[in-house]
């Protein structure tokens, strides 16, 4: 369990896009701020039953609440880390429904450069909107395999539901054949043909 939970802070403080199954009990991550005013920016998608049923909390190890989005599918939320210490990113389902969250987040909030703005300012700058394009395209497309992902489960419990339904009402049927065949039996049954005459 420790070692589960060290790979995730690990991947958590790296930066890069996880995906997680919530419920109505949040599901919390840490992230620790090495500087004053560092800037933290989540990008989530939500995909699943009521996708729009969400909650998002960044708070600080103090249990203050700093920021709170409710209601919202998808987006970015920008808060600014004040002080060095450890800040929470918290998600929750507001209903009963299980959800798929797939989010990502920088800590210092900068796009990333790669080249020196001083010596190559406008390869720097296309280089960093080619950035988030790319990373645009990579939440988008991890959102979407969510997605196909929690649609395919939906399908199944669905299928399953059809199919045994299906079986209750063969098996109604059947009993009331065979209850009305017995009845039918025994009602003529009592019945002499013989010696009734017209």
């Amino acid at each position: 369990m420790r070692i589960y939970t060290l790979i995730l802070i690990c991947l958590i403080n790296i930066g890069y896009s996880l995906s997680i199954q919530i419920n109505h009990n949040p599901t919390c991550f840490y992230v620790q701020s090495t500087e004053n005013n560092c800037q933290l920016i989540v990008n989530f998608q939500v995909s699943g039953m009521d996708e729009n049923k969400t909650e998002i909390i960044i708070k600080s190890e103090n249990n203050d609440q700093l920021l709170q989005k409710v209601n919202g599918k998808e987006g970015s939320l920008k808060q600014t880390l004040k002080e060095i210490g450890t800040y929470f990113i918290c998600f929750k389902s507001l209903n009963r429904s299980f959800k798929t969250v797939s989010f990502d987040f920088d800590v210092d909030g900068d796009d990333k450069e790669y080249a020196q703005s001083e010596q190559f300012n406008q390869m720097s700058k296309e280089l960093s909107r080619t950035n988030r394009n790319f990373q645009s395209i990579y939440r988008n497309q991890n959102w979407i395999t969510d997605r196909e992902n929690s649609h395919k489960i939906i399908l199944e419990n669905t299928q399953k539901s059809i199919y045994w339904c299906s079986i209750t009402k063969i098996g109604v049927l059947i009993l009331i054949t065979i209850l009305q065949t017995i009845f039918v039996y025994k009602f003529f049954k009592g019945i002499d043909v013989n010696s009734q005459t017209c």
